[in-house]
């Protein structure tokens, strides 16, 4: 709509106006005239004048030649002194930018991404998105919104300067600007592209957001009210902040609830019958920084209706051999509320669990030329076992011709072995993730020997602590080990000596100032044909941060063995790649192409090809979930559901692509072909290890892998059931 008389302070049009273009406008922004030049010299020999009385001025609002790139700003309306904000501080795309009442909050922030040629992508803080006109429309009066960020021409804005300090924000593809639909002045009014007229509500004060670094304390004192089974009242204390807290995060277990605007410190939430989860609660300011998490409440829903009916035995049991691999399969069970899960037994063991959507099972690493006996039984939420089915009875072949030949538990620790190597010499080294300390394995005995304690190191109550290993091809020669570990204040990469069979010296610090958070450090580090260590960061539990090439969460990085930070590398510092939630896998295929595992929220987990400076679309995209098809973002190569999946190491042996799964209790299997796709995928061992953590490749076309059962949500040492497996692999 047109504008509505200018304000007061709008410069008045010549009595005999030239009719005017955009490109004009674009080409010929107005000139200050003579009063204002004197207003401006005025207000210069003013600030001269109290910095020699030693009064700090208040930063200068931003002008087309000082706007700085790397700070946010506040865009304040002449006309109406409010802030260009998004619409309900949505993340959305196509939400509405509107303007709203100055007050800090991070939808009010926004950064000039430079886009080269004097162009910006003009990005709000809170969601990472980019200002755009809806549907590139070049009508008079289309509505400004924000969209995940591309190039398009109607994503791009160039300032010109206006009167007094104040910008106008021209759009490339229309040449109009943004505009304050009918001048209003009203919390909400819509933002709009209109024809550049100098109006006072077409001209905004860049004011620069102050440095805030510092994030809220850790809310605390999490209690639960009115529990049922399918909802219950969270609660908890209030953090502080020195300028203010926005808002509350809520999570369990990792996964993302729901946001709480502050000063609010409750919420209700809605559960799931019959499950413990662990509950805790960020704060958030408006400069975007996080807090630790709080403790963790452990929280047990009850089921909604007791539940002693047990589910039918299954029946149709059948098994048969594939060399020294069985597959068995049955008749779904049924039950009055649901089967959950299905237990395969082989001669009276439980060896499996799967889902009670599934009706076979996969039984790998077998002796040849064997007898066995398998039986299946059905269990539902509330614990009831039906009774065993009859057994079916299978002779394996004389040889393997599976894809895994034989499983060894060569090693049990009480600790989670975390990050694995094998060294040159065929010994093995594996973290202990809460103890902090590193051990030596000897594959041919199982003996085991503490080798060094990683100083500094201390765990988050959650998924921090001693997390990756890696040493490099020239380990012989050169015996570093390389440890990725969380501290008190951040992630850090280090290095340490090697010598003699234990750690010697004080480690290297290779890489600091990584985000840490109870949750989502990420962790895994590979060295790349190119001698080149990666090293795989987590979002800290700030999504916004992923998005930020500038920091280091949320990553692939890349460096130098002593740390340097190669020339060659996308935005001038560690970053290789960013958009990522939590990954913890990375892995090279014999084209030395880098793969990645990475944890999804809620909805599916995603295997990655990583390229250089490629966006994974965190946290607009969640595998294919979300606004996944903007420009410029990188989809999956694979996706599983969460639930069956969670999956943390991978390792690639013959380009045969192995993922190691927590939550889906399994080892998935892929091939890797020469375009980069991922084809027969198989799940193995679905069930029959528990939850898995690490893959590692070992001598002779093996597998390590190492097992997270028990107390991998603390930072309790000691309190674990591990063990440390090698599988032999078959064709």
């Amino acid at each position: 709509m047109p504008p509505t008389t200018p304000a007061p302070d709008h410069r008045p049009a010549p009595a005999a106006p030239r009719r005017r273009t955009p490109l004009h406008d674009l080409l010929h922004p107005p000139l200050p005239d003579l009063l204002q030049a004197r207003r401006r010299l005025l207000a210069g020999v003013l600030v001269a004048v109290l910095a020699a009385l030693g009064v700090p001025a208040a930063a200068a609002p931003a002008t087309a030649a000082t706007v700085d790139p790397g700070r946010w700003y506040v865009l304040v309306n002449r006309h109406s002194g409010k802030a260009l904000d998004v619409g309900g501080a949505s993340t959305a795309d196509g939400a509405a930018l509107v303007q709203t009442t100055r007050d800090g909050r991070a939808s009010q922030q926004w950064r000039f991404v430079d886009a080269g040629d004097g162009w910006y992508s003009l990005r709000a803080r809170h969601s990472g998105k980019a200002v755009e006109v809806a549907d590139a429309s070049r009508t008079r009066g289309a509505a400004a919104v924000q969209a995940t960020a591309g190039t398009a021409a109607h994503q791009q804005v160039r300032l010109l300067d206006s009167p007094d300090g104040h910008v106008r924000l021209a759009l490339r593809h229309s040449g109009m600007v943004l505009d304050v639909r009918d001048a209003s002045r009203a919390d909400g009014a819509r933002v709009i592209q209109w024809r550049d007229h100098g109006g006072a509500n077409e001209q905004w004060r860049l004011e620069p957001v102050g440095a805030d670094t510092a994030a809220p304390t850790a809310p605390g004192g999490l209690r639960v009210t009115g529990l049922t089974c399918t909802a219950a009242t969270l609660t908890w204390s209030a953090a502080t902040d020195d300028v203010g807290v926005t808002a509350y995060d809520v999570y369990h277990d990792g996964q993302h609830m729901l946001s709480v605007p502050a000063p609010t410190t409750s919420t209700p939430l809605t559960l799931v019958p019959g499950v413990t989860w662990g509950l805790y609660v960020n704060a958030r300011d408006a400069a975007g920084n996080v807090s630790q998490a709080s403790p963790t409440l452990e929280l047990a829903v009850p089921p909604c209706q007791t539940d002693t009916t047990a589910p039918t035995t299954p029946t149709g049991v059948t098994a048969s051999a594939a060399g020294t691999s069985v597959t068995v399969r049955w008749t779904a069970s049924t039950d009055a509320v649901g089967v959950t899960w299905y237990e395969v037994l082989r001669d009276g063991a439980v060896v499996g669990q799967v889902p009670g959507s599934a009706t076979s099972f996969v039984d790998s690493g077998l002796a040849p030329a064997t007898a066995y006996a398998y039986t299946v039984r059905a269990r539902d939420q509330a614990g009831n076992r039906s009774p065993s089915s009859a057994a079916a009875r299978v002779t394996t072949g004389s040889g393997c011709s599976s894809a895994i030949c034989s499983v060894r538990t060569v090693a049990t620790d009480r600790d989670l072995p975390w990050g694995l190597v094998e060294l040159p010499d065929g010994s093995v080294l594996y973290g202990r993730r809460d103890a902090g300390q590193v051990v030596r394995l000897e594959p041919a005995t199982g003996a085991t020997r503490v080798v060094g304690t990683l100083p500094g190191l201390v765990g988050t109550d959650g998924e921090g602590g001693l997390l990756g290993l890696a040493v490099a091809g020239d380990f012989t020669a050169d015996p570093w080990l390389y440890v990725m570990h969380t501290t008190a204040t951040d992630n850090r990469v280090v290095r340490v000596r090697y010598v003699d069979g234990a750690l010697s010296g004080t480690p290297q610090v290779l890489v600091q100032g990584i985000p840490r958070n109870k949750y989502h450090n990420g962790g895994r580090l590979r060295f790349g044909p190119d001698g080149m260590l990666y090293v795989a960061t987590g979002d800290g539990q700030n999504p916004q941060w992923a998005q930020d090439t500038a920091n280091l969460a949320g990553k692939v990085l890349r460096i130098h063995p002593d740390g340097r930070v190669p020339a060659d590398n996308p935005f001038g510092n560690a970053v290789w790649s960013y958009g990522h939630r939590n990954p913890q896998g990375l892995a090279f295929d014999s084209r030395g192409r880098l793969w990645q595992q990475e944890f999804g929220n809620s909805v599916m987990d995603e295997t990655n090809l990583v390229v250089r400076g490629g966006n994974y679309g965190w946290p607009q995209c969640e595998g294919t979930s979300g606004s996944c098809s903007a420009p410029g973002l990188v989809a999956p190569r694979l996706t599983t559901p969460v639930a069956a999946a969670s999956c943390s190491g991978i390792a690639v042996v013959r380009d045969t692509l192995w993922i190691a799964c927590l939550r889906g209790t399994r080892l998935y299997r892929a091939t890797i072909t020469a375009d980069g796709s991922l084809t027969g995928v198989q799940s193995l061992l679905q069930g029959t290890y528990g939850r898995l953590r690490t893959v590692e490749p070992g001598a002779g076309g093996t597998l390590w892998v190492t097992t997270s059962t028990r107390g991998d949500k603390d930072s309790v040492a000691d309190n674990s059931d591990e063990r440390v497996l090698r599988l032999t692999l078959g064709g």
